[in-house]
């Protein structure tokens, strides 16, 4: 008699005994088709086994077939405990499986945020693989939290996909409406210091299940989506971030400042005129206009930029000092910028700051050419037959 000619009950017994090992068995079952019946009593058994590789293997073909029945019956039975990696196996599922596998698993109630030995999320881990599929499954599963964090209390899966440049990533995630746009601890703590602006970023290397990936993050938290697109220059993401309706183009970072501010201060003159063109962009930050900020540290072009923009008000300044972008340029010795401000029609060179002074009598000192420069300017745009030389109320023209 052939051995599979033998009755289930005996095979059943030579399948379940260690006499047969698992491929063994395995081949058994692909040939005799009798035995189909009785596998699911064997499989019981066999999950007593050591059967790592084989166990995942069997999880993994059910979920792929989207066999929810043999999937929970495997859960059910303790598969997990059966794979060494059992409890984060759903990091290692994003990468194996198709978008219709990773939701069979999560449908089934594989645990969606579990830690690897680098605490990444399975999220964390698909958006670093690049995996569309697994992304969206994630995604579109209403028990997966599309928010939880690695490495800082503010650094998701959107924020690893811009830091990184992943354009296809960062407009899936955008897509959920679940996903926090504006996630940022920006309250600073008691030892917060200002890096510098080419240094705030680091180069990781990841592995990623026998794979290496290199991904860039910050070096602390605090920075919002938006705050990474302008800190790495990248135009695209930082098109599609202001597209979206639900990112707060004027969201503060760490050290107080609006993505605004972060272009300006890095010189990125792209990204300025970018994110001057949104219609909600504020270019004031408390008492302080960005024209006035950029004076001392911007070169020409940038404030050109600036100056080009039509919801500026060319006089705002500095409201609390009362000081105007005039009285900047010219206590600062920017003669270019002067001039540029001298070329608007709604110049005021009249106005005085809080002390009194205009910007002739703050440049008269240390700039003595700006101070002319903006006498010569008054007697001909004033009207005056000779100019008052008092600087300010009070002083004559002896001073």
């Amino acid at each position: 008699m052939s051995f599979l000619s033998l009755p289930p009950e005996l095979l059943f017994d030579i399948c379940d005994s260690t006499v047969l090992g698992l491929s063994d068995i395995a081949s058994v079952l692909r040939t005799c088709h009798r035995l189909e019946s009785v596998l699911g009593p064997l499989a019981k058994h066999l999950l007593k086994r050591p059967t790592d590789e084989y166990c995942k293997r069997a999880l993994f073909h059910a979920a792929e077939r989207q066999d929810h029945c043999t999937v929970r019956f495997l859960l059910d039975r303790g598969i997990l405990d059966c794979i060494k990696i059992g409890r984060t196996i759903l990091n290692v599922a994003v990468l194996a499986l198709s978008e219709e596998g990773v939701t069979t698993l999560l449908d089934c109630g594989v645990d969606p945020h579990s830690r690897d030995r680098q605490n990444r999320t399975p999220l964390i881990c698909a958006t670093m693989a690049r995996l569309s599929g697994a992304v969206r499954a994630l995604l579109n599963h209403p028990g997966v939290d599309v928010n939880r964090t690695w490495r800082f209390p503010d650094f998701t899966a959107l924020h690893l996909a811009v830091w990184n440049g992943y354009e296809d990533m960062v407009r899936l995630l955008l897509a959920c409406p679940r996903v926090a746009v504006n996630k940022v601890d920006n309250i600073p703590g008691p030892m917060i210091e200002r890096f510098p602006r080419h240094s705030n970023r680091r180069i990781l290397r990841s592995s990623l299940w026998g794979l290496q990936a290199i991904v860039g993050i910050p070096l602390t938290k605090g920075w919002a989506p938006l705050h990474g697109a302008v800190d790495r220059g990248d135009q695209a993401i930082l098109s599609i971030l202001l597209e979206n309706e639900r990112v707060d183009v004027n969201i503060l970072n760490i050290m107080g400042e609006t993505p605004l501010w972060m272009a300006v201060g890095i010189g990125d003159r792209v990204s300025t005129r970018q994110l001057l063109l949104h219609p909600r962009i504020q270019t004031k930050l408390g008492t302080e206009s960005i024209l006035y900020h950029a004076i001392p540290f911007a070169e020409k072009s940038m404030i050109e930029i600036i100056m080009q923009i039509g919801r500026l008000d060319i006089n705002a300044g500095n409201n609390q000092w009362q000081s105007t972008a005039l009285h900047r340029a010219a206590s600062f010795g920017r003669s270019d910028v002067v001039e540029m401000l001298l070329c608007r029609n709604d110049i005021d060179i009249r106005r005085l700051d809080q002390q009194g002074y205009s910007a002739r009598a703050l440049a008269l000192g240390r700039f003595p050419e700006i101070s002319r420069r903006l006498a010569v300017w008054e007697i001909e745009h004033s009207g005056m037959r000779y100019l008052d030389l008092a600087l300010r109320p009070g002083m004559d023209a002896s001073g």
